[in-house]
């Protein structure tokens, strides 16, 4: 019941914190958000939404966790970590949130280029897919390769020369396209994060090319997985996701901790808070 009301009670949370700010203790700082844009090597515009704990302190080292799609999921993602944050049993976290800049259709344009591995095949569903209003074909798909390399090479290195963070342990968090993209990073950048939080991952992407090669599906380190998805989702979606799961279990792949959670009734949307909320608390919750 308590994950119905979520989105309710973030924002009750944040406006009862920030109602009753003045009262609090003056060694208490709340988080904070920096907001740094990034161009890449084409010159497109990009955003950081930098999410600093509470009492941030310089010389201390925080695990760090990159989330993609903030455009529309940086208040769920802060949200969803500052309520589980209010346990001392969590880790300190520094949340950077991926923005493309602009409008909703800039959006829609960034992530349907930016978070698929190949160009759209039509031939393989002889079907036209629209997303943000537009159809999807050659033009406007196909640039998770340019964008893995704007993230390892730029986005990375600008963040974590200022901010004093455990790379060890770095994350990645990313639903749909978004949950693609960061399964494409754990396929071939294999290196660049230890944590993934895939929230209905659109891995039926050209008839799921991307989980073909099983020997790319054995993580070469340590690392946890949590993947969401709701019963309630299209069968495009749940059947090659239930495939890619079975096979992530595989007995060799003995460095990769995988969860997998279904969502009763969940849709593609609503699983979303739940998700985030879900592997946030998994992933984040300090060793006992």
């Amino acid at each position: 019941m308590y994950k119905i009301l979520l989105l309710l009670s973030i924002s009750f949370f944040l406006h009862v914190t920030e109602s009753k700010s003045q009262n609090l203790s003056k060694e208490i700082n709340p988080p904070k958000t920096i907001i740094k844009q990034l161009n890449n090597d084409k010159g497109q515009a990009y955003e950081l939404a930098i999410t600093l704990p509470s009492n941030y302190q310089l010389d201390k080292e925080y695990k760090i966790l990159y989330y993609l799609d903030a455009y529309w999921l940086q208040d769920l993602v802060r949200g969803c970590y500052r309520l589980k944050s209010m346990s001392s049993e969590m880790d300190e976290v520094i949340l950077v949130g991926i923005l493309s800049v602009g409008n909703e259709k800039d959006w829609h344009k960034q992530r349907n280029m930016d978070y698929t591995p190949s160009v759209y095949d039509l031939s393989w569903l002889n079907l036209k897919i629209e997303f943000g209003g537009m159809f999807l074909d050659e033009t406007n798909t196909g640039g998770a390769e340019h964008f893995m390399q704007f993230l390892k090479n730029r986005v990375i290195p600008s963040i974590e020369k200022e901010y004093k963070v455990d790379a060890k342990t770095r994350g990645i968090l990313g639903h749909s396209f978004g949950g693609l993209l960061a399964f494409y990073s754990f396929v071939n950048y294999n290196d660049l994060f230890a944590n993934y939080i895939l929230i209905a991952p659109a891995i039926w992407w050209n008839d799921s090319e991307i989980f073909q090669d099983k020997a790319s599906l054995l993580s070469q380190k340590e690392a946890k997985m949590f993947i969401a998805m709701g019963t309630g989702e299209i069968n495009m979606l749940k059947i090659p996701l239930g495939e890619l799961t079975e096979e992530l279990k595989s007995k060799d792949n003995e460095k990769l901790v995988m969860t997998y959670k279904q969502y009763e009734n969940a849709t593609h949307n609503s699983v979303i808070p739940q998700g985030i909320y879900d592997g946030i608390e998994l992933l984040y919750t300090k060793s006992k």
